[in-house]
């Protein structure tokens, strides 16, 4: 069947009366002629292309958080990046809010009660846990980086559960809610595991078995963090190649996309802001070379049937070239705003891009501190906190304006040499409190959005990355 055959069959297929028929054919349950379009039948290498199944079945990113525009604001629940958050309703401690973080130094994970700020469980792991992924309600993996395995720890008994070798060291990983099976990829080799969670067993594993080193922004990881797509078809990021790689379950690689230097994650919109023609396309923050003088930036592109097509790119240097140094520049964090408009974008020399997702362009730079990375949005305020990893204080912006608010001080020191505060942050479902780490320091802290009051749990070691547990349904309340 070609292209066009394809987008008339599919376009019939998600009519308003034949939706349900699309979603079992396509989705897998059932795979059987589709006369009823009145067009020709699909064939089987259309239901297994890339294309279709991310239009027609993708994966669920936020991990089957709400998609209902009315429940909250525009139904925003979306982590920072995949796997942060969790949620479940009970634990052998009955806390109901837990945050997990890896602690670099020390070669555990401390279990944070958040509600009370206190330290409730450490758990021992492999050498260097700089976090702890959740996959799913029952068990989160250790990204033990300094260890060719991960950490298990069970979110009932909130302990020690086991250890999965791999054949490479793990960077991170993505859970995919559908099928329990979660994608780990190589800290050390552009390679990506595939586990079954149930199991905690690896049932495959792709790329190559060579030792490699990126040179671009971003550090020395081989990988980017690994993304499903669909149940069946996942994308992998080689930074030393300065590629993004399209691979199937049975270990197949598709396809794959030149970039102009390493990516570091690959992102969509919020599931409840994206139309059925926009599941099949994908954004990407283009880390940027200081040295080679090249831009961070986001690149647009599409899965089109099994190949990957660039649409866009947008360079940040470009905004402002006679006041921003391109060689103090670098990212690696994008998030889109919750309305899918509009994508934040840190950059290493202290500010916030803002980008229309429509046009591609920067709208709007706004100050922040050194370090500038992860950008967390409290929508039910209005407002987005800014992780500024080699500053003392945290940034607040207006995300009706793209103004600056204010800086909120967090940290004791900070500097180049080392990560002030943690890659991960945490939003109470009330949106009434905002949790992160300053790292170097090992606290864990929460901020009060109302008063702007910082409370700290000292506990010491490095704490850098981590996830959430909540006691709900993943919905702003």
């Amino acid at each position: 069947m070609n292209n066009s055959n394809l987008s008339r069959t599919i376009e019939c297929l998600t009519s308003k009366n034949k939706r349900q028929i699309a979603a079992i054919c396509f989705g897998g349950v059932l795979i059987m002629g589709l006369s009823g379009c009145n067009e020709e039948t699909a064939t089987d290498e259309a239901v297994l292309s890339a294309e279709t199944s991310a239009l027609i079945n993708p994966t669920d990113l936020a991990q089957r958080q709400t998609v209902d525009k009315n429940h909250g604001p525009y139904g925003y629940r979306q982590p920072g990046y995949v796997n942060q958050d969790a949620y479940i309703t009970e634990n052998v401690e009955g806390v109901e809010n837990l945050a997990y973080y890896g602690d670099w130094d020390n070669n555990v994970v401390q279990i944070i009660d958040i509600d009370n700020m206190k330290l409730l469980r450490t758990v021992s792991t492999g050498d260097g846990p700089y976090g702890i992924d959740q996959q799913g309600p029952n068990k989160a993996y250790a990204l033990t980086r300094r260890t060719e395995s991960m950490t298990v720890v069970d979110n009932y008994t909130l302990d020690y559960d086991g250890q999965i070798d791999l054949q490479h060291k793990p960077r991170s990983t993505n859970f995919n809610a559908n099928t329990l099976l979660s994608l780990v990829s190589g800290g050390d080799k552009a390679m990506t595991s595939i586990i079954r969670t149930d199991m905690d067993k690896v049932t495959k594993v792709v790329g190559e078995n060579v030792l490699t080193t990126p040179h671009d922004f971003g550090g020395s990881l081989s990988t980017g963090h690994p993304l499903w797509i669909s149940d069946h078809h996942f994308f992998m990021i080689d930074r030393a190649g300065r590629q993004i790689q399209l691979w199937n379950r049975d270990g197949d690689m598709l396809a794959s996309l030149d970039t102009v230097t390493s990516i570091h994650h690959i992102f969509q919109p919020p599931a409840s802001t994206l139309e059925f023609g926009e599941k099949n396309v994908f954004y990407a923050v283009i880390e940027g070379n200081q040295d080679e003088q090249v831009s961070p930036g986001i690149i647009r592109f599409s899965i089109v049937h099994n190949s990957l097509k660039q649409t866009a790119q947008v360079d940040l240097h470009g905004f402002d070239p006679e006041n921003l140094d391109i060689s103090t520049m670098g990212s690696h964090h994008a998030t889109f705003h919750p309305d899918g408009k509009f994508i934040y974008i840190g950059s290493a020399e202290g500010h916030v891009f803002v980008v229309d997702k429509a046009s591609m362009e920067v709208l709007a730079m706004v100050d922040a501190g050194t370090g500038a990375g992860h950008t967390t949005f409290l929508p039910m305020r209005d407002q987005a906190i800014i992780t500024n990893h080699n500053s003392t204080y945290m940034t607040v912006i207006d995300t009706v304006n793209h103004k600056f608010v204010r800086n909120v001080e967090v940290a004791k020191d900070a500097s180049p040499d080392y990560k002030s505060q943690a890659h991960t942050s945490g939003v109470s479902l009330d949106m009434k409190y905002f949790y992160s780490a300053a790292s170097h320091d090992g606290d864990f802290f929460r901020i009060d959005l109302d008063s702007w009051e910082v409370t700290k749990l000292e506990i010491g070691g490095n704490l850098l990355m981590g996830s959430f547990v909540w006691n709900g349904e993943g919905v702003n309340m």
